[in-house]
């Protein structure tokens, strides 16, 4: 049976304790509101993306309110933070496809989280390699016992990511329909489930039982206390999202990072940005001239800035990608940034109608 691997994270779904979904808020939400981000986006590993992340509404999913911001808010921070998959995840209120269209419709990617966890604690297997084992530390040391997972719960819960591209031609033609109409349909469509995680006794004792918990240890092996079942299959439900979240973001970026190598028009932002100069490549797989090319700066409290590539340089630029299929562009002067968070987005559109809109997060102290 697959195991599901302990994470540290805590992703709330289902009914948790309020305590942990406080904590859980307090611990990721920075990285889904706008706080300080780990790092730039130019770093290679981050795919320069800028994406909106939603709650889908289901009758099977998570329907307390500060539970599903905590899962919205884990969701962020599991794409932007450390293994980063995408430069910017920011959580949007939309409940629905179409709501989460219009609302994150200047961003690069909308992606809807759906998610089911156990409504009832499974009953758990043990294994008589396991129970051994456990025993033998039971009754020549006692405490270490208390740390060996010794009772392994199936899971039957699953969490959904649909992918939605806003620089498809389909989406944005959606986005311009003046009548309802039905949504389109998301480019990818990723799922993880099932599994299994194993508790130990300390898993098991949370809360105002972890007490009599380890003093029925005392007379009888770990296996036997069972634990209050509603803070069992709280942390079962806590382990279980952060492990769908972790498998799904590793499966988004490989379809992104594929993707992303067969568009016909591409911008790949340099290793580092760090204000002053600032140059990024476009790439160009078949010919033909870009007619408009702009770069936004985005900053809370600061006016918009905008550079539009144009005259001699465009003319450039397009010579280049004819012959090459490719061109480094530069900002004169580079992008002038404000401390904080700044958001730069570069949009190109070519002549047969071919577009591209990619960004970048950087980061900077206010100091020329």
């Amino acid at each position: 049976m697959k195991r599901i691997p302990h994470f540290p994270l805590r992703a709330a779904a289902g009914v948790l304790s309020a305590f942990y979904l406080i904590v859980l808020a307090l611990l990721v939400l920075p990285g889904c509101s706008g706080g300080a981000a780990p790092r730039s986006s130019g770093d290679a590993a981050v795919l320069p993306y800028s994406v909106g992340v939603f709650l889908l509404a289901q009758a099977d999913g998570v329907k307390d309110p500060l539970a599903a911001q905590a899962v919205l808010d884990a969701a962020c921070t599991a794409l932007q933070e450390d293994d980063a998959v995408v430069s910017r995840a920011l959580a949007l209120s939309s409940r629905t496809v179409p709501a989460a269209l219009r609302e994150g419709r200047n961003m690069d990617f909308l992606i809807g989280v759906s998610l089911k966890t156990e409504s009832v604690l499974p009953e758990p297997e043990v294994s008589s390699g396991d129970a051994t084992l456990e025993v033998v530390a039971w009754l020549f040391g006692g405490i270490p016992s208390w740390f060996m997972p010794t009772l392994e719960y199936p899971l039957s819960g699953r969490m959904e990511l649909a992918v939605f591209d806003l620089n498809a031609e389909e989406t944005r033609s959606w986005l311009k329909l003046t009548e309802p109409a039905a949504p389109p349909a998301p480019a990818h469509s990723l799922v993880s489930a099932g599994g299994s995680r194993s508790l130990s006794l300390v898993d098991r004792s949370l809360g105002a039982t972890a007490v009599e918990n380890y003093l029925l240890s005392v007379i009888m092996p770990p296996m036997f206390v069972a634990g209050d079942p509603e803070m069992v299959r709280g942390a079962l439900n806590e382990d279980a999202t952060a492990g769908f979240l972790e498998k799904l973001r590793k499966d988004l970026r490989t379809r992104l990072t594929r993707d992303e190598q067969e568009k016909p028009l591409r911008v790949v932002f340099p290793g580092e940005s760090r204000g002053g100069a600032f140059a990024f490549d476009l790439f160009s797989s078949s010919p033909g001239a870009i007619r408009v090319l702009d770069l936004h700066r985005i900053a809370e409290g600061a006016e918009r800035y905008r550079w539009v590539l144009r005259g001699d340089e465009l003319q450039r630029v397009n010579g280049l990608l004819q012959k090459d299929g490719q061109a480094r562009i530069e900002v004169p002067g580079g992008v002038p940034l404000v401390a904080g968070r700044n958001l730069v987005k570069v949009r190109a559109l070519r002549n047969d109608g071919t577009r591209v809109s990619r960004t970048v997060v950087l980061i900077s102290d206010g100091q020329k």
